[in-house]
């Protein structure tokens, strides 16, 4: 059952440099090489250990590249994009200001220009467990065997939507082959979670 959400925060970084022959690099400026360093040390920076009721942030590089399509010339410009799942001791700002610091610093010393652009997909979030989440998890315990584990792992949910408006408790079906080819569910389990949500409503509103 998850009872709360990791934040998400995505940087699409340039580097922009001067293009030049590889031979003769003392007249181009390589935004590739401050890049490198860039990631180097967001990626290798320990955000934090966890909490009580998430795990430690994660910061995952996803693209690297660069605008030169031949291997003996020094490219313009070098980009990459990561993200970062976070847990509620940092948010969106706190996030922006540490990537920005570190990529201003690296950029200056190396005299190239980096351009930045930041996309907030969720903030970290979590639901107090109560009556509710009791309730539920000696339901799912009844109709599966299985007592329910309550977490805050994976990905962003639909939840960041209403969570300041209401309390949030999710619970679906097993994901092993989320997002792969031919994803699918057991039918066995598709026939639970509809007894569960059934029993669920049931008891709520009872």
């Amino acid at each position: 059952m998850k009872i709360g959400r990791r934040g998400s925060i995505t940087t699409h970084l340039t580097l922009s440099g001067i293009q030049g022959h590889v031979a003769y690099p003392h007249e181009a400026c390589n935004p590739t090489t401050p890049l490198i360093k860039i990631l180097d040390k967001l990626k290798t920076t320990k955000l934090d250990n966890g909490t009580n009721n998430f795990q430690p942030s994660n910061l995952e590089i996803t693209k690297i590249g660069t605008d030169s399509n031949a291997d003996n010339v020094i490219p313009a410009t070098s980009s990459a994009t990561f993200n970062i799942r976070f847990n509620n001791r940092h948010n969106y700002a706190s996030l922006k200001k540490k990537i920005s610091g570190v990529v201003q610093s690296i950029s200056r010393k190396y005299k190239c220009k980096p351009t930045i652009k930041f996309s907030e997909t969720g903030t970290a979030f979590i639901t107090k467990p109560g009556q509710t989440v009791q309730m539920m998890s000696q339901i799912i315990k009844k109709i599966t065997n299985n007592k329910p584990t309550l977490s805050t792992s994976g990905g962003t949910s639909d939840a960041r939507f209403i969570k300041d408006i209401t309390p949030c408790v999710e619970f679906g079906l097993v994901g092993n082959t989320m997002h792969k080819i031919n994803e699918c569910v057991a039918v066995s389990d598709l026939k639970k979670l509809k007894n569960i949500y059934y029993k669920i409503l049931e008891t709520y509103f009872s």
